[in-house]
Order: C-alpha cells, then sequence, then structure tokens
C-alpha cells in the first residue's frame, strides 16, 4: 500500500484542523452572539435609563485593559499576526472581546460585535495552532479561526472566507490558508446554525433591465459609498488619535468620554444611533423614515466610541450606514429602495475594509445571488473612490502597488512630522 505523500497530508490536517477551529469558534461566537441577542434588545427598550450608565462601562473596559491586556488586543494586532509581523492572539482575548462588548451594549454603546466575533475566532485557531507540529499552523489557522468567527457572526460563509482572505493578504496569496479557511467558515456556519442562530435575509423582489444608464448611474453611487467610507476611516483615525493625546489616563479619558457621548446619544433621536444599528439598516430596507444624515452620524457615534477605548466592531455600523445612504440615494438616482440598500449595504463595507469580493458575497448571502450582477458594479466603484484606506490599518492601493516609494513618502512624512512637532 502507497503512503500519501507529505503535501497532501500536510494539507489534509490543516483541513482537519480548519474543521475543529470552525465547531469550537463557531460555537464559542454562536453563544456570544445569543448573549447579545437577548442584551441589545433589552438595552434598547430601557435606553432612557441605560445609557447613562454608560460611563461605568467606560471604566470597566478601562479596568480590563489595564489589568489584563499586554498590547495583544485589537483588529491590527490580529492582521499583523496573520501577517507574520505580530507574536499571535492571546487566548484569553476571546473572554476579553466577549465581556467588553456584552458591557458596552448593555449601555448602549454605538459599537458593533464582528470586532470580538474575529478575534474570539483568531484566538481560539492561533491558539489550537501553536500546539500542531504544522509547519506555519498558527498563521493559517489565525486566519482559519478570522473566517469562522465572520461566519458564526452573520452567517455568511463565503463572504467570511473572502473577508479573512482579503484583508489579510499582503502581496501574495497563501495557498496552504485556503482550504482550512473555506472549511472553517462552513463548519462555524453550521456550528451557529445547530446552537439556535439563524441568518438575517431580505431577498430582492425587483431587478431593473441592467442597461448602460443603470450601470452609471449604480457606479455613481459606488463612488459616493467609498466617499462615504471614506468618512469614517478618517473619522475613525482622528478619534482615536484625539482622545489617545487629549487626555492622558485612560480612566478619566474614557469616562468623560463616555458622559459626553451618553448626552448625545440621548439627544439624537432618542437612541436612534445606539447599539448595533440593526434597527436603521430594518428602518432602510422596509421603506422607513430615513434621514439624510442617518449615515454619517451614525459613523460618527462608533468612530468616537471606539476612540475612546470602548471595545466592540466597526462592520455592522458599516452596514447600517450603507444601507440608509442607499435608501437616500435611492430617490435621487432613481433606483429601487430595496436595491439602493442592498448596494449601499454590501459597498460601504468593502470600501471601509479594502475588500472587493467579501462584500459581492456578502451582498448575495443576504439580498440574493440575483443582485450579484449590480453588485459587482457598485463594489468595484466604492474600492475604486475609497482610495485603499482601510478602517484596519493605514496601508493602502498606493503601497500596495509601490511599497518602495510608498516607505521613500512614509520616511518622508515622519521627517516632516518630527520637525512640526520640533517647531511647536
Amino acid at each position: 500500500m502507497k503512503k500519501i505523500p507529505r503535501a497532501i497530508l500536510y494539507h489534509i490536517l490543516l483541513a482537519a484542523a480548519g474543521l475543529a477551529v470552525g465547531l469550537g469558534a463557531g460555537t464559542v461566537c454562536a453563544l456570544f452572539a445569543r448573549g447579545l441577542n437577548v442584551i441589545a434588545p433589552y438595552a434598547f427598550a430601557h435606553f432612557s435609563s441605560q445609557v447613562w450608565f454608560l460611563p461605568l462601562a467606560g471604566l470597566f473596559t478601562a479596568a480590563m485593559f489595564r489589568l489584563f491586556d499586554n498590547g495583544r488586543q485589537g483588529m491590527g494586532v490580529v492582521i499583523r499576526s496573520a501577517r507574520g509581523e505580530a507574536d499571535g492572539v492571546a487566548l484569553r482575548a476571546a473572554a476579553f472581546q466577549i465581556s467588553g462588548t456584552w458591557c458596552a451594549h448593555f449601555f448602549c454603546a454605538s459599537v458593533g460585535r464582528e470586532g470580538a466575533g474575529v478575534q474570539i475566532g483568531a484566538a481560539i485557531g492561533c491558539n489550537i495552532g501553536k500546539n500542531l507540529p504544522l509547519r506555519g499552523a498558527d498563521r493559517i489557522l489565525l486566519i482559519a479561526g478570522m473566517s469562522a468567527g465572520f461566519s458564526a457572526l452573520f452567517l455568511t460563509p463565503l463572504a467570511a472566507f473572502f473577508f479573512a482572505m482579503e484583508v489579510t493578504l499582503i502581496g501574495k496569496l497563501r495557498f496552504e490558508t485556503v482550504v482550512p479557511c473555506l472549511v472553517s467558515s462552513f463548519a462555524a456556519y453550521f456550528a451557529a446554525r445547530m446552537c439556535g442562530l439563524h441568518a438575517h435575509t431580505s431577498a430582492l423582489s425587483v431587478f431593473p433591465a441592467l442597461g448602460f444608464a443603470l450601470v452609471l448611474k449604480i457606479m455613481a453611487m459606488g463612488a459616493l459609498f467609498g466617499l462615504a467610507a471614506l468618512v469614517f476611516v478618517f473619522a475613525s483615525r482622528f478619534f482615536r488619535a484625539f482622545f489617545l493625546h487629549s487626555v492622558q489616563n485612560p480612566f478619566v479619558r474614557i469616562f468623560a468620554a463616555a458622559v459626553l457621548l451618553s448626552c448625545l446619544l440621548y439627544l439624537a433621536h432618542g437612541g436612534r444611533y445606539a447599539g448595533l444599528g440593526t434597527d436603521l439598516v430594518e428602518t432602510a430596507t422596509d421603506g422607513g423614515k430615513v434621514y439624510v444624515y442617518d449615515w454619517i452620524l451614525k459613523f460618527l457615534f462608533t468612530a468616537a466610541t471606539l476612540g475612546a477605548g470602548f471595545i466592540g466592531g466597526e462592520v455592522t455600523t458599516m452596514f447600517a450606514a450603507g444601507a440608509t445612504l442607499g435608501s437616500v440615494l435611492a430617490g435621487v438616482f432613481g433606483i429601487p429602495n430595496e436595491l439602493a440598500v442592498c448596494l449601499g449595504y454590501a459597498a460601504v463595507f468593502g470600501a471601509c475594509t479594502r475588500t472587493l469580493f467579501a462584500p459581492i458575497f456578502l451582498g448575495a448571502e443576504i439580498f440574493g445571488f440575483a443582485a450579484v450582477p449590480y453588485l459587482i458594479f457598485a463594489c468595484a466603484a466604492s474600492c475604486l473612490f475609497g482610495m485603499g484606506c482601510s478602517v484596519y490599518g493605514e496601508k493602502g492601493v498606493f503601497s500596495a502597488l509601490f511599497p518602495e516609494k510608498s516607505q521613500k513618502h512614509r520616511a518622508a512624512f515622519l521627517a516632516i512630522k518630527k520637525r512640526m512637532r520640533g517647531l511647536l
């Protein structure tokens, strides 16, 4: 009997490990999501009383950072670890993210959930990989865990697979990650379904003829979605830098910011921009009352909340902002509302995360695969006008295409920044 070739055995073992990561991360993320499904509606129903305790949630979060964080938290660390630029993700990051995100949502903070889910999956995958005698297993299974976490939360396995591959891709695709990542994504999907999670889908019923005029309209909308994503990226960086440099003490910083955010959330339509933002998505999808400024206020509240130091995610905010902006633009461009909401939902997410295939499959899995032709044009245009910026890092299209020139420009920028500091 012939032996199995070493290379084939290596990929079989990686696929089996991906299955284990998917089942484990999918189950944990499903339990996290079920807890959030209880907390979020309760907080929304008691918003007028819960929101005033947001400063206490901020102190709790700052205390967790002080006691347990060793610089191995956050999506930036996850992505750098996947690229081999950091040491990995600590297993306690899973508990850290679960408790911090639950706490933020219980007191009506404007944050998402995917950041927690992706980091939970990454922590589980990375630590399983470190204990396997397989070359590069820690990094490969970390990416598989990212895919599993996203898939379990949103029940979109194909979008989760492409999301994990695209946000960690730098220069070239590592083919050994493809099979375990795909296996992990679908394993997490089935594990989450077995744990009682249900996908929130809204199949489109109107499909206008895809002629030249409609393609131009869709691409124009996509360009606006990309520019809207730039607003969120720059707002996230601004608030992060502003809070970090304005108050040095993390407890004072997050407490003061939370007091201000509580007041603003209460005054802004009575909590319309608190929580995940799924209510905004439902309002836009159903053709309800959508304000022209809904998308930017949701972006600003989330950017300020995360910049102040709260734990959560950004993706659900991207969905809400994209859906409401799409609903506003539907009347301007003469496109059916549900189609415009679908395009905004996916395209803003793609531009914010610098991904192309992930938003296309995300829109297809939620709104139906018949929407794919429309999604391709909208997501391509949004990616182009998103200028290669991402909420997960500073690398853009320019640095990806011309890395040597990008390094020179970065060095020049740092030199100018140093001189400006000296003058000030």
